[in-house]
């Protein structure tokens, strides 16, 4: 009976170390027959993290905090965790720790980096060793807090100081001027809407004279770009040359006809004065013509031939051309 007392008493003392220690194994962390992996990450600060704090994915617990120890140079802060194998850690990874409860428990929380990439993560020049930040906890929340509202404060005593009731009518004041203005200024915009839409139109209407102009000037300018890679200008040229110079040969030719006219007219002048006076003679019985005239058969046949001739020099000064024929080629 004794014995089977003290085998009793030393199960139930086995069972409760062995309790314990699996109690201070899961509290700790350890996986029961899972294979776990060490992470490192460096962070400026770490708040109010333990050891033993859990290490999250996306919510997920897959480890816990190992060990918290300083960088040896002293400027940052590693973070060792021990975490599930099996968890799938996203690419370009990054730590951040922030408060898991109301009550002070904080815990790590592994991200992908381009989710979280507004954050100023402490970098490690060892690649392994993935980047950390430590957020903010509801106290330095509180105190940032305290320290706007006190900025509040003092703002607001220095306006009630500044802005006393002959501030305020001059402030009222200030505002109805603005109005007055505005409304000036509205009634003269109205008033001058026409002839700034009258511009607008006119100047819309030059622009599209301008683009046309470019456009016809484009044109030419290719039309004489072309040309001129064909040498067509300079066959152009070459036959306005030839022309010019057929036209002042041309030129002087008609004016030398036109003295050759000229001379022809005063020798046709001088021809017909002549008979006229000797016309004259004859009608006033001088000569021989004259005294022929008495006849009056001679007379009759005389005067019918210079009725004749007269009719002939007329037609001469109308039609010089039909009796003086010059040839110039």
């Amino acid at each position: 009976m004794k014995a089977r007392n003290e085998v009793m008493v030393g199960t139930v003392v086995i069972f409760g170390i062995a309790l314990a220690i699996a109690g201070t194994l899961w509290l700790k962390g350890e996986a029961m027959g899972r294979g776990q992996v060490v992470v490192r990450a460096r962070f400026s600060e770490v708040g109010q993290l333990l050891e033993g704090n859990s290490v999250k994915l996306r919510g997920v617990p897959i480890g816990r905090v190992q060990r918290i120890v300083l960088d040896s140079i002293g400027d940052g802060v590693f973070v060792i965790m021990r975490i599930d194998e099996t968890a799938r850690i996203p690419e370009d990874p990054a730590v951040l720790l922030s408060p898991e409860s109301m009550f002070g428990d904080w815990q790590a929380e592994i991200v992908a980096r381009r989710d979280f990439g507004n954050y100023d993560y402490a970098e490690s020049p060892d690649p392994a060793v993935l980047p950390g930040y430590s957020l903010p906890d509801i106290s330095r929340l509180t105190a940032v807090a305290d320290r706007i509202a006190e900025n509040m404060a003092t703002l607001s005593e220095r306006v009630e100081i500044a802005f006393t009731e002959e501030t305020a009518r001059k402030v009222a004041s200030s505002v109805e001027n603005l109005l007055d203005a505005s409304s000036r200024i509205a009634a003269v915009v109205s008033n001058q809407e026409g002839a700034v839409n009258q511009i607008s139109d006119d100047l819309r209407a030059v622009t599209r004279t301008m683009s046309n102009a470019a456009g016809t000037l484009t044109k030419v300018l290719d039309q004489t770009e072309r040309a001129i890679s064909e040498d067509r200008l300079v066959k152009i040229v070459a036959s306005v040359e030839e022309t010019a110079s057929r036209t002042a040969a041309l030129a002087d030719t008609l004016l030398a006809m036109g003295r050759d006219m000229r001379v022809a007219a005063a020798s046709a002048d001088t021809t017909l004065r002549t008979v006229g006076n000797i016309a004259a003679a004859i009608e006033r019985g001088e000569g021989s013509i004259g005294r022929l005239m008495a006849d009056t058969m001679f007379f009759i046949s005389i005067r019918e031939s210079n009725l004749e001739l007269q009719a002939l020099l007329k037609d001469i000064r109308e039609n010089p051309r039909k009796y003086i024929n010059v040839r110039v080629f």
